[in-house]
């Protein structure tokens, strides 16, 4: 019997990464999305863990917005934020302890639970956040490290840095600039406007993030585990790279904006020692080819309207 594996967030750009790996060593998928089920609501959840007994559950679900985005209503953000963050994680650990106690839990956390530093930030950094986002999160790697400790749930969490691909929604910067430049060269004119180009992000491969998460879940024993390159880049090598690929100076059709927020004006890097040496994980593409895997497959769509 294939083992099942139940992604939360499975239309998301590390959902459908993760569900073409795990179809690809056999695993039998179940995918919950928005339009399948309410995470939220705890019989709906407890239902699906009795009825599935998966072998492992990926909580990819998140309720975020873009860097460059402004939510003025805090209060609708927290209150949507926890929904997702807190409320329907403890859901899925508590349905886990009552139907399914050898399913194993991977949460999917952000680097935004730290405080912005120069220095490499590790798991034993102190979790400081400063965003609604990062409050949320930090709120339900402490869940899963409750049910770990006194439930005995197989709970693990990944802190994941930035981590892109073709997959990308094209509101998040990275995928804005290669969208921008597949079309100014389409075009022969254009611009681009953007926030901070000097801001350093530490940018990895999104498929190699859902190798690592996967990986994460055949270990022994859960931890909390950072997934990075431990690299920093700045928004200005990103644009450059990307209008590079399509033979255009970045120069001449990026305009900067004060006005954009950009939440990578702060630097955070990740030390994923941890990760490597439990698991013997490590990117498989350089920050240059990641974009130039990006910038390709935005040609191919291209090509294909």
């Amino acid at each position: 019997m294939k083992p099942v594996a139940l992604i939360v967030g499975s239309d998301g750009q590390d959902g459908q990464l993760l569900k073409k790996k795990l179809k690809s060593i056999d695993y039998s998928i179940v995918e919950i999305t928005k339009s399948t089920m309410n995470i939220t609501n705890p019989k709906q959840v407890n239902e699906l863990i009795s009825r599935t007994k998966p072998k492992e559950i990926y909580f990819l679900a998140a309720f975020h917005h873009s860097s460059e985005e402004d939510i003025s209503n805090d209060r609708e953000l927290f209150r949507n934020s926890i929904d997702i963050h807190v409320i329907a994680t403890v859901n899925f650990l508590d349905a886990i302890t009552f139907h399914s106690p050898e399913s194993r839990f991977f949460y999917s956390s952000s680097c935004l639970v730290f405080a912005p530093s120069d220095a490499l930030q590790t798991e034993d950094t102190e979790l400081k956040p400063e965003s609604v986002y990062g409050i949320s999160k930090t709120a339900g790697m402490m869940v899963c490290q409750y049910y770990r400790k006194k439930k005995n749930v197989y709970a693990s969490i990944g802190i994941l840095y930035n981590h892109e691909s073709s997959l990308r929604a094209k509101n998040f910067v990275s995928r804005k600039i290669i969208v921008a430049a597949a079309r100014i060269a389409r075009e022969g004119k254009g611009y681009l406007k953007l926030g901070n180009l000097y801001a350093q992000v530490d940018w990895g491969y999104a498929p190699d993030y859902v190798d690592a998460m996967h990986r994460i879940l055949k270990l022994d024993e859960p931890n909390d585990f950072i997934i990075a390159t431990g690299e920093s880049h700045s928004v200005k090598e990103f644009s450059k790279l990307a209008f590079g690929y399509f033979g255009l100076d970045y120069k001449k059709h990026v305009k900067t904006d004060n006005n954009i927020l950009t939440r990578e004006n702060l630097t955070r890097i990740g030390d994923s020692s941890r990760l490597r040496k439990e698991t013997g994980w490590s990117p498989t593409i350089s920050f240059k080819t990641m974009i130039t895997e990006m910038a390709k497959a935005e040609t191919e769509s291209i090509n294909e309207e």
